[in-house]
């Protein structure tokens, strides 16, 4: 994993502009990381941007008004009875306002959705009931700009096994959360996603694999959510940007050919939302047990 503060000093480097000088410069090489970083989620929408919220449907009202952080909906379930229903989109305004000649109260499970406007999406049936956490709908989830330093001052307390990491020092704060947590003395390689966060304790999204220890060195920084291997395109990108604003064009072409390359790469690895199988031949054949032959089975 690299953190946004190793991402920007590793690409202020590589163009060689100073952190404690070159300001200017600095925020504006921040900025490109962060859009390099837009292009690599809208390149594979599927596994690394999906997000799900679930949200009160209440009786009689037919608009609600998505979260902030949504771009696009992906797909839209109502809830009742245990049972999650599939919605069907309706992507006609015509058609909508043709459903809605006649409001409907009648079923408890709207049936078909639209999304209307930026922000809002409406449900018909109108809901006759309401339910506590009746719609559940997936998205692509807004980009937040990655902008706090990563935090190495301090030292933990951490226990395998367990999701809570203790600073003696009370060294922590609700900024944290969202962020990624490693040590940093050899013991465990493993990054993990903090989701909770006081000043003395940090809970972690899964369980410690490393070795418990007390007094251990870490690091605790913001993580571009793409895989790792293409982390690096994120500073190719801020060179990139750097040298053409400069008219700098054997450099600008080097580092974006660099970009487009691994963003293509991604693109063709992670679109898809789950690892290929194993690839058998055309010929091979898919054996049914009424083809065995008799007396094969002996039990």
């Amino acid at each position: 994993m690299i953190t946004f503060t190793q991402l920007y000093t590793r690409a202020a480097n590589v163009v060689g502009v100073s952190t404690s000088t070159n300001l200017q410069d600095l925020i504006n090489i921040k900025q490109d990381i962060n859009q390099g970083l837009r292009l690599f989620k809208n390149g594979a929408r599927r596994y690394w941007t999906r997000k799900e919220v679930a949200a009160n449907l209440v009786a009689g009202q037919q608009y609600y008004t998505f979260p902030e952080d949504m771009v696009r909906v992906t797909t839209v379930r109502a809830n009742t009875g245990g049972y999650n229903w599939p919605l069907t989109e309706v992507d006609s305004e015509e058609l909508w306002n043709k459903f809605n000649v006649i409001p409907s109260n009648t079923v408890i499970v709207p049936q078909f959705y639209f999304v209307r406007g930026r922000n809002e999406i409406g449900f018909y049936p109108i809901p006759s009931q309401s339910t506590t956490a009746g719609l559940i709908v997936s998205y692509e989830p807004r980009l937040i700009d990655m902008s706090v330093d990563d935090t190495t001052t301090t030292t933990v307390n951490i226990t395998n096994g367990s999701q809570y990491v203790t600073s003696p020092s009370s060294a922590f704060n609700s900024n944290m959360v969202g962020m990624y947590f490693s040590v940093t003395d050899g013991s465990d390689g493993n990054w993990y996603p903090i989701v909770a966060a006081t000043a003395s304790q940090l809970t972690l999204e899964n369980y410690y694999q490393g070795p418990s220890e007390t007094g251990a060195s870490c690091i605790i920084g913001l993580v571009a959510d793409i895989p790792e291997e293409y982390q690096m395109a994120l500073i190719y990108y801020a060179a990139w940007q750097y040298y053409l604003k400069r008219n700098e064009d054997q450099n600008a072409a080097m580092y974006n050919g660099m970009f487009q390359n691994m963003l293509q790469s991604y693109i063709e690895t992670y679109s898809a939302k789950s690892t290929g199988v194993v690839q058998k031949p055309l010929t091979d054949n898919i054996y049914n047990i009424f083809w065995l032959p008799p007396g094969i089975i002996t039990s």
